[in-house]
């Protein structure tokens, strides 16, 4: 290949610098290729100016097709071999998807914490104890919040009030700084596991009030040139990275805007995909992303084809995770339909607490179930009632209670026996050369 073609090839890959040098080895190739890909950059590249910050962005074919991608399974339905999810599941995969991305969220940012207690902790409404599980809660509950102001502008105010509810009880410069943006420059961005690692340094605090207004404005502005919701909601992510209006928790509110700008613009599956966890499979390439921006001119470009393809992977993550729960809930309902004294609730409790091991409260089954609490009651007193739950406690006020495995692998034993002697006392005497009917046959 020519120059030419070589600067065409590793434009579409959008590679940064840094990474052209493991792919061409002679030095003075390598900066002619370079020039021809930065000259191409600047003729297709959209300029802005986000409060001050000049930047720029550029859409390679292969990140439209992408979009196009997303587009079709953002705006469409959840389905299962063609049929709908109901509104009862959709509700359930959001509570689980906002735990999840709640978790992971923290997890990058340094929590420390395990996920089996993090989700018993929200799922049994225990208050938090360690600095982990404060913000675990945190970013819990500014998830659910995010549905509440989805009609809202961006304002500073409003930013701070996120940054408040996520960073509530869990910052060392002390309470005081909840909401309230930074006031001297002693912050890095940097990797947690390696404190030398720096990936960028933020502009002067100075700054901060101004760059938030503009930042406000560019999320606000309906009017020009059209830039596709993704992308902006992409946009305002990183500026809050790069800006670091706070002293800490700018990771977890940057990432709760970018949901709360995409669900604001109709893309409500977003709801039910879990970005950080994905991104927390590969942080490094989180922060070289950042880093890649910073020193390429403030091209936006390498943060934007990263969470394209991040997000891609979570929605993928989504759709394997409901045909996943689909699949359960098949199965327990094949486990109502050979066993009738029992509903699809009380078919997923079993199911899914013998498979935890854990205690659960009736609070705790509410909520993760979606239903009135005194039909969840009902639900578990009639499987108490026949041994499949016992009681184990109290947590507080609450009762606890747990699935007991070995009865209902011996509940299955019998009903199994049950049904095999009804077939025998129904099977008629016949003739040697008359065929014996099956039962599917005689029904």
């Amino acid at each position: 290949m020519n120059d030419f073609e070589l600067a065409k090839k590793y434009n579409e890959k959008y590679h940064h610098w840094e990474e052209l040098r493991y792919r061409i080895s002679d030095k003075e190739v390598r900066k002619r290729v370079w020039v021809f890909m930065k000259l191409s950059r600047m003729t297709n590249a959209k300029h802005m100016n986000i409060g001050g910050i000049e930047c720029s962005y550029s859409l390679t074919s292969n990140m439209l097709e992408s979009l196009f991608e997303l587009e079709r399974s953002l705006s469409g339905h959840l389905e299962y071999h063609g049929k709908e999810i109901g509104d009862e599941r959709m509700r359930y995969y959001s509570v689980s998807s906002f735990l999840e991305e709640a978790i992971s969220s923290s997890i990058l940012e340094g929590a420390a914490v395990t996920r089996t207690d993090a989700k018993r902790m929200i799922r049994k409404k225990q208050k938090p104890i360690t600095e982990g599980e404060r913000m675990v809660m945190n970013n819990y509950l500014a998830m659910e919040n995010i549905k509440k102001i989805e009609d809202e502008k961006l304002t500073p105010e409003l930013i701070k009030e996120m940054h408040r509810m996520i960073s509530s009880g869990t910052l060392k410069d002390g309470e005081e700084w909840e909401g309230r943006f930074r006031e001297d420059n002693d912050v890095v961005v940097g990797d947690i596991l390696d404190l030398d690692k720096v990936y960028h340094i933020p502009p002067p605090h100075e700054k901060v009030p101004k760059m938030i207004e503009g930042l406000c404005e560019f999320c606000n502005k309906e009017d020009g040139e059209f830039m596709h919701p993704m992308i902006k909601g992409i946009i305002l992510h990183f500026m809050i990275g790069y800006i670091h209006p706070f002293v800490d928790g700018n990771g977890r509110l940057a990432r709760s805007l970018f949901y709360w700008y995409v669900i604001k613009k109709g893309y409500w599956m977003m709801e039910y995909a879990t970005i950080s966890k994905i991104i927390k499979s590969a942080p490094s390439k989180y922060g070289t992303a950042y880093q890649y921006v910073e020193t390429d001119d403030n091209d936006l470009t390498y943060f934007i084809k990263f969470n394209i393809e991040y997000i891609g992977r979570a929605v993928k993550s989504l759709e394997d995770y409901v045909e996943n729960k689909t699949k359960e809930q098949r199965k327990a309902r094949d486990f109502v339909n050979q066993n009738p004294e029992f509903n699809i609730r009380q078919a997923m409790i079993l199911k899914d607490y013998m498979k935890d091991d854990a205690p659960f409260s009736i609070m705790e089954l509410k909520q993760r179930y979606r239903c009135a609490y005194q039909t969840m009651r009902l639900d578990v007193m009639e499987l108490k009632s026949i041994g499949l739950v016992r009681a184990v406690g109290k947590d507080r006020k609450k009762a606890l209670y747990v699935v007991d495995a070995d009865r209902i692998h011996e509940y299955a034993r019998k009903n199994e026996n049950r049904c095999y002697k009804n077939t025998v006392e129904n099977v008629r005497t016949v003739k040697k050369d008359q065929k014996q009917k099956t039962l599917f046959e005689q029904m």
